[in-house]
């Protein structure tokens, strides 16, 4: 498929060669000294490409990607500046140009920046696509992972979709809870409806009540108007409670009563308010021990939790380590416009070992991370934090091949061994990695002698 390019330079030399060059990579090219061709050209033609000089005759670049952005927003736009504009090239990527390039410049470094944008470009046009056909198919497409403990969750997500009735979410934090709402909700018949998402942690009893059932004007101090609250703007749809363990317990039986069919009044309000609502609640504690303890009814408990979904942790989800890691590498390595980023076998073994205790987020964490220190085209150890590679390293030598288990000391001195090793001898870096100070290092060194 041939790419179809816009070369916008008032340069005459500059603009001869690069379309020179560009047609020689088997380019349709076209080009234009000023903005308001640009701008023409761009409304009567399909471009894939334009390469943009920031300083015209009759405006600025900005003016053409504003025009791209405007009517196409798949467009590449790579900035062609001078140094002393790195600044307005800068600017200009955060108003969707995809990369800059500064004059002057080797033809082949643009082609290279050309090549990357475009890269980028398909590949998101791929993802799209992927995401529509599974939509299509009523694939599940907000949870990734191919594991049996994963697929039995978009199994269940499946089932209760269209069945109505009230869902409560259980996982620890991290797991992708709001994930399964959204998923719910996409999939059932409320679809069209509003999908509206409080975190019930995040508010005082007070100001909690007030966002859930809303306010009349006057009802307490900072009451300058009435406003409806998420019930009623959930009207038709779905409200996801997240953290429901947090709420209170007054706020806890008036929502036993609408769960319950029953109807509600706004705070400081005397008519009364119905709404049609399905409830999914979520939470990463144990709400039998809540109500053991007095904090949650126990018959809310057994209205919210009609249908009981389970996400399990990242730890006992086997591949999908890797595989999720990829996908956010992919999207980090995008964002941050480095081309193709990969994982070294060596990193991927450190991912699957660690137990990941923040879930899902934490690697998510720690892949844009990685993505951002690596140079190179692959993600290796190095780039991953230091509790990963500790805690890998004390795994694999919990035993020491003898069948005897080593004693705590003997685990601490291979560890600095191995990381002293690791960075090559640089005990300033060792000692940066393990929490200690040179000195304190050297001397557990000189001890181990």
């Amino acid at each position: 498929m041939r790419i179809h390019t816009l070369i916008v330079e008032d340069d005459t030399g500059l603009r001869e060669s690069l379309e020179k060059s560009f047609r020689r990579k088997n380019h349709d090219v076209v080009c234009v000294s000023e903005v308001c061709d640009a701008q023409r050209l761009l409304r009567e033609r399909k471009i894939d490409l334009v390469l943009l000089d920031n300083r015209l005759p009759d405006g600025t670049g900005l003016d053409v990607l504003t025009k791209a952005r405007e009517l196409d927003e798949e467009t590449a736009v790579i900035m062609m500046t001078a140094f002393p504009e790195v600044k307005t090239a800068v600017n200009a990527m955060k108003e969707g140009a995809r990369d800059f390039i500064v004059k002057p410049f080797e033809l082949e470094e643009l082609h290279l920046t050309v090549q990357r944008a475009l890269e980028e470009r398909e590949l998101r046009r791929s993802v799209q696509r992927l995401e529509r056909e599974r939509r299509s198919r009523g694939e599940i497409t907000e949870i990734l992972g191919e594991s049996d403990s994963i697929e039995q969750v978009r199994d269940q997500i499946r089932k209760v979709a269209e069945a109505d009735t009230p869902v409560l979410v259980v996982g620890a934090t991290g797991t992708g809870k709001e994930l399964v709402a959204d998923s719910t909700h996409r999939l059932s018949l409320r679809s069209k409806g509003p999908l509206v998402k409080v975190n019930c942690s995040a508010f005082s009893e007070q100001i909690l009540e007030s966002e859930l059932f809303g306010h009349e004007k006057g009802a307490f101090t900072d009451a300058r108007d009435a406003r409806a609250g998420l019930f009623e703007m959930a009207d038709g749809g779905t409200l996801f409670l997240d953290e429901i363990s947090e709420m209170k317990p007054g706020l806890q039986a008036k929502l036993l009563r609408i769960v319950e069919g029953q109807r509600f009044y706004r705070v400081g309000g005397q008519r009364e308010v119905r709404t049609n609502v399905r409830i999914i609640a979520a939470t990463n504690r144990d709400l039998k021990a809540r109500i053991r303890s007095g904090d949650f009814r126990e018959d809310l408990f057994f209205r919210l939790n009609a249908f009981q979904i389970i996400v399990p942790p990242l730890r006992d989800r086997g591949s999908d380590v890797v595989l999720l890691s990829r996908f956010f590498l992919l999207r980090s390595a995008a964002a941050l416009r480095k081309g193709t980023l990969g994982l070294s076998p060596d990193a991927e073994q450190i991912l699957l070992s660690y137990n990941w205790p923040g879930n899902v987020r934490e690697l998510q964490n720690v892949v844009e991370r990685a993505a951002i220190l690596c140079e190179s085209g692959q993600i290796g150890t190095e780039h991953l934090p230091g509790e990963l590679q500790a805690q890998t390293f004390l795994t694999q030598q919990a035993k020491d091949g003898s069948g005897s288990m080593p004693s705590l000391a003997e685990i601490d001195c291979r560890y600095m061994a191995h990381v002293v090793e690791t960075v090559g001898g640089n005990l300033s870096e060792a000692a940066r990695i393990l929490g200690v100070a040179r000195n304190t290092l050297k001397a557990k060194l000189r001890a181990t002698e």
